[in-house]
Formats: C-alpha cells, structure tokens, sequence
C-alpha cells in the first residue's frame, strides 16, 4: 500500500543479504529521498533504468559498505515515521535529532525533501518521513 515503506523493506532486506545494489519502482519522492541519501553518505549511488514496465519506471540502489567483506552498511537502520493512516507533522523547533544528531531525519517541507539539519537551517518544520542513522 506504501510505496516510501516498499523501497525502505527492500534497502533493508538488500543490507541484510549483503547485495550490492537492489531495483525498485521509481517515483519523484522515491528519487529525493535517495537524493538526500546519498547527499549525506548513506548510499553510493542510485540511477533511473530505462527498461519500464508498461508506464512503471524503475530505479537501481548501489549499497555503501564500510569494510571490504561486506559487513557493515552504510545504513544501520532506516525506519518510516509518517504512514499513510498517520501523519507526522513537526514546526521547525521540535524538529527530532536522531541519535543525538550522529543519525538523519527525512523532512519534507515547502522547499523540497531535506534533512533535519537542513530544515533547521532554513527554519522549516514539515512531515517527517523518516529515520536514518
């Protein structure tokens, strides 16, 4: 029913079986979550595929591992916050800090899918999508 739940199921179950890199369906908000991903280090690299699926687009996840046995992930564990029979809404100053700031929330406000760090900057507050640390 969620499809932001769908691709975090997926980069968790890819973690856990040490893939290398997973695919799953495209959207714009699936693109700026992954954006912020790998803008803050949590994923090497994702890329849009041009095979399509009827009118369904699909994107490629590359995994960032820490050690060269595949051992330890970039992401340790990224839970979804905002669901769809719950929002979460958040002002700017009580915005959450996530492993007392060693970790990323996922905010989505008037100026794009952002950081908690970010947000804070701008002095925005929004939906908060998620939990990266």
């Amino acid at each position: 029913m969620d499809p932001i739940s769908d691709m975090f199921s997926a980069i968790k179950n890819g973690i856990m079986r040490r893939k290398d890199s997973i695919v799953v369906p495209s959207s714009r908000v699936k693109e700026a979550i992954l954006e912020v991903l790998k803008k803050e280090g949590y994923i090497a690299n994702y890329e849009r595929l041009e095979k399509k699926v009827g009118t369904q687009s699909f994107v490629k996840i590359t995994f960032k591992y820490l050690d060269s046995k595949r051992e330890r992930n970039a992401i340790q564990d990224i839970q979804r916050v905002s669901k769809l029979g719950r929002r979460v809404y958040k002002p700017r100053h009580q915005l959450p800090y996530v492993e007392k700031g060693f970790g990323i929330a996922i905010v989505s406000t008037d100026a794009g899918i952002i950081t908690d760090h970010e947000a804070r900057k701008l002095g925005k507050g929004g939906e908060i999508i998620a939990f990266v640390r």
